[in-house]
C-alpha cells in the first residue's frame, strides 16, 4: 500500500504517471477493509497535496482523484460511507478556506479561486452520492421491513449485503433504532402481531456477525429503551401488564451492551408459544393404536409394487408411489398417503393437538440430550406413532389414503378414484438412490420399471402444469427445514410432480361439486407494488453497480414479488398457476392434511347431508384462520432458535 501512496503522490507532484483506476479498483474489490484502506489513502495524497498549494498550479489531478473515490465508492457496497462524508466534508472545508489560509503563497487570486470553484462541485458530487446511496439503501431496507414484512426474506437480504444492517435515514438515525421505535408504537397501538414481527426482526439484526452499533447509536438506543421500561413500570398493575414486553426490552439492552445471555430451547418455545413435548395422556393414545391394522376391515389391501422417495434420514415417511402399464398402455399412478383418521377419531384429543400445532418443525441440528431425543424436528405427533405405527416403513403394513389416476400418453387423466387402503411399501428408497437407478438401472428390476415408469408419467404430468418458473426459483432457493427444495429434475422431480398432481386432483374433486375444503392459497402479484419495489432495485443497481447487487437484484426478483401462501377454504395459487390446491400428502407432518383426510370422510366416502356441509364449513374456516396464525411463530421460533444455538457453538 505504500508503494501505492507514494507514487500516487508522486502524480500530484508531475513526476510519475497516476496508478490506473482499474488497479486501484481491483484491490478495492478483494474485501470492504481494502476498498476503505484505498479511499483513505486518496484522501490523504489530496490533502497533503493541498497543503503545499500555491495557486498556480491547476487542481485537476485532485479533482481526478476525487472522482476515483467515487468510483470506488459505488462499486463496493460495504464502505465506510459515514467516514467518507467526514473526509469529504473535511475536504470542502479546507478548499473553502485554501485561498485564506495560503494568501503569502497565491500570486493569481482569481484564477485559484477558479480551480477550487470547480473542484468544490466535483466534491458536491462525492458529497451527494454518499447521502444518495445511504438513503436509497435505507428507503430499499425499510420497504422490505414495513411492506414485505418476511423475516425469512430479510434475512437472505441481509446475507446477501450485511452492509444494508448499518444504513441510516436522512435524519442520520440507525436501521436498528427506527426498528425499536416501530417496536414501541406497535406495543403503544395495542398490535400484538406488529409487536412481535419487530420484536424477531430486532432479534435477527442483533444476533447478525455483523452488527454494529457506533457508541453515539448505541447511547440513543439505550435512552428510548430506558425510558419506554420506566413507562411500562411506573406502578404495579401496569408492570405486571406489560411484563412480557419488558422481559423483552431487558434482552434488548443485554444485546446492545453485548451481554449477551444463552438462551435455552424451551425458553424460546415458550416465547412462541411452541409445545416441543407431549402430555402423558396424548402419549397413551398414540400407543393404544399400535396394532390397530390387523384389526381393520373393509379396506383394499395394495398388491403392487411400491416404493418409498424420501431424504435419506427421513423417519416420518408419509406417502408412497405405484406406477403401472395398464393392459390398453395407459398408465396406472397410485399415489398412497399415510392416513391418521385411519388410526384416530377427528374428534379426538391428539387429533386437535396435532392441528393445533400446525405442522411438524424442522430444526438444523438436535437440542435434546435425553432418551428418544427429537432430531431436527418437533413432531405433531409423538414418534411412536409418526415414526413408527403410522409411517410407511418397507415390508409393514399401514392404513392408507390411496388416490388412483388412470393417464393416457398424452397425459390425460382419463380415471380416478380415490380409496381407503392398506399399504406395504416393498422398499425405503433416497432421492441419491433413485437417481442412481435413472443414471444406470438396476438389478431389482421390479423396482427398475416402477421407476422407469414413474419418470415416464411425470414427464406427461409436467407437461400439463405450468408453474412460474419464478416461484420455483424461489422454492429451490428457501432455507426452509420444513419443507424439501424443489428441483425440477430426476427423484425430486418424481416426488414434486406427483404431489403436485395428487394435491390439485383431490383439491379439484371438492371445487367441482362445491364441497368444503382447506386449500393452500396465494394472492396474485400485485402490480403496483411489484413495479414499486422493480424501481427501487434498479436505483440501488444503479447506485452501486458491481456483482453483489446483481445478485440481490435476482433474489429479490425470487422472492419479494412472491406473497406468502396461506390457507383458506376459497382461493387460487398464483405461483402454482392454479385455480384450486390443496393439501391432502403429509398428514403425519402438517394439520392442513389431517383436516382435508376428514373433507374427505364427510364428502367422498359417502354422500353429505346439509347439516354435515355446513359444519365442514364451519370447522375449515375456524381451522384456516388459527393454522395461518400459528405459522409466524413457528418461522420466527426456527429463526430465533438457529441464533441460539449458533451462539452456543
Amino acid at each position: 500500500m505504500k508503494s501505492i501512496e507514494k507514487s500516487l503522490t508522486n502524480y500530484l507532484n508531475g513526476t510519475a504517471p497516476r496508478v490506473s483506476e482499474e488497479v486501484l479498483i481491483n484491490y478495492a474489490s478483494k474485501s470492504s477493509d481494502k476498498a476503505n484502506e484505498i479511499i483513505d489513502i486518496l484522501f490523504n495524497v489530496i490533502n497533503y497535496d493541498l497543503d503545499s498549494y500555491n495557486g498556480e498550479k491547476s487542481l485537476e489531478k485532485i479533482r481526478d482523484l476525487i472522482k476515483c473515490i467515487n468510483t470506488i465508492m459505488l462499486n463496493n457496497s460495504d464502505v465506510d460511507r459515514g467516514i467518507i462524508a467526514r473526509k469529504t466534508r473535511s475536504l470542502d472545508y479546507k478548499l473553502e478556506h485554501l485561498t485564506d489560509s495560503n494568501k503569502a503563497k497565491i500570486i493569481n487570486f482569481d484564477k485559484a479561486n477558479r480551480e477550487i470553484e470547480v473542484s468544490r462541485l466535483t466534491l458536491d458530487t462525492l458529497g451527494e452520492q454518499v447521502d444518495t446511496s445511504e438513503t436509497t439503501q435505507y428507503d430499499f431496507v425499510d420497504r422490505l421491513i414495513t411492506t414485505i414484512k418476511d423475516i425469512a426474506y430479510i434475512e437472505s437480504v441481509i446475507s446477501k449485503d450485511s452492509s444494508l444492517l448499518r444504513v441510516k435515514d436522512k435524519k442520520k438515525t440507525s436501521l436498528f433504532e427506527n426498528i425499536i421505535i416501530k417496536y414501541m408504537k406497535s406495543i403503544g397501538q395495542g398490535n400484538e402481531e406488529d409487536a412481535y414481527y419487530y420484536s424477531n426482526l430486532l432479534r435477527l439484526i442483533m444476533h447478525h456477525d455483523d452488527f454494529h452499533l457506533s457508541d453515539k447509536d448505541k447511547k440513543k438506543c439505550l435512552e428510548i429503551i430506558y425510558n419506554e421500561i420506566n413507562h411500562m413500570s411506573y406502578n404495579k398493575k401496569k408492570k405486571k401488564q406489560n411484563t412480557a414486553y419488558i422481559d423483552f426490552l431487558n434482552t434488548l439492552l443485554d444485546g446492545i451492551k453485548g451481554e449477551q445471555k444463552t438462551v435455552k430451547i424451551d425458553g424460546l418455545a415458550k416465547m412462541h408459544n411452541i409445545s416441543i413435548s407431549f402430555s402423558p395422556e396424548i402419549i397413551i393414545q398414540a400407543n393404544s393404536v399400535k396394532n390397530k391394522v390387523g384389526t381393520m376391515t373393509g379396506r383394499e389391501f395394495v398388491s403392487d409394487y411400491a416404493i418409498t422417495i424420501d431424504k435419506e434420514d427421513a423417519v416420518e415417511i408419509d406417502d408412497a408411489l405405484t406406477c403401472k402399464i395398464l393392459p390398453n398402455g395407459n398408465y396406472l399412478l397410485g399415489v398412497h398417503i399415510a392416513s391418521v383418521l385411519g388410526y384416530f377419531s377427528w374428534d379426538s384429543d391428539i387429533v386437535k393437538e396435532a392441528i393445533d400445532r400446525g405442522r411438524s418443525i424442522y430444526l438444523p441440528r438436535k437440542y435434546q440430550e435425553v432418551e428418544d431425543d427429537y432430531e431436527r424436528v418437533i413432531p405433531i405427533f409423538p414418534y411412536s406413532f409418526s415414526a413408527q405405527t403410522a409411517s410407511l416403513l418397507p415390508n409393514e403394513k399401514r392404513l392408507a389414503r390411496s388416490y388412483f389416476y388412470e393417464i393416457d400418453k398424452y397425459g390425460n387423466i382419463v380415471n380416478e378414484v380415490f380409496k381407503k387402503t392398506i399399504v406395504m411399501s416393498n422398499m425405503k428408497t433416497s432421492y441419491e438412490q433413485i437417481d442412481e437407478v435413472l443414471r444406470k438401472g438396476s438389478k431389482n428390476k421390479e423396482l427398475e420399471e416402477l421407476v422407469k415408469n414413474l419418470y415416464e408419467v411425470t414427464e406427461l404430468i409436467n407437461k400439463k402444469y405450468h408453474v412460474k418458473e419464478m416461484y420455483e426459483k424461489m422454492k429451490a432457493n428457501i432455507d426452509d427445514f420444513s419443507d424439501l427444495p424443489v428441483k425440477n429434475i430426476g427423484a425430486q422431480k418424481i416426488i414434486n410432480m406427483t404431489m403436485l398432481l395428487n394435491n390439485h386432483r383431490a383439491g379439484g374433486f371438492f371445487k367441482k361439486n362445491g364441497y368444503p375444503c382447506l386449500y393452500r392459497v396465494q394472492d396474485d402479484i400485485k402490480e403496483s407494488d411489484a413495479r414499486k419495489l422493480q424501481a427501487m432495485i434498479d436505483s440501488l443497481r444503479t447506485t452501486y453497480g458491481g456483482e453483489a447487487y446483481e445478485q440481490l437484484f435476482k433474489q429479490i426478483n425470487l422472492n419479494g414479488f412472491y406473497p406468502k401462501a396461506k390457507y383458506d377454504i376459497e382461493g387460487s395459487h398464483y405461483g402454482l398457476g392454479l385455480d384450486h390446491y390443496g393439501h391432502f400428502t403429509s398428514p403425519i407432518r402438517r394439520g392442513p392434511d389431517i383436516v382435508n383426510e376428514h373433507a374427505l370422510e364427510v364428502c367422498y366416502d359417502k354422500e353429505p347431508t346439509d347439516e354435515e356441509m355446513l359444519q365442514l364449513q364451519h370447522e375449515i374456516t375456524i381451522i384456516s384462520r388459527e393454522i395461518n396464525a400459528k405459522q409466524m411463530p413457528i418461522d420466527l421460533f426456527i429463526s430465533d432458535y438457529k441464533y441460539a444455538y449458533q451462539k452456543r457453538r
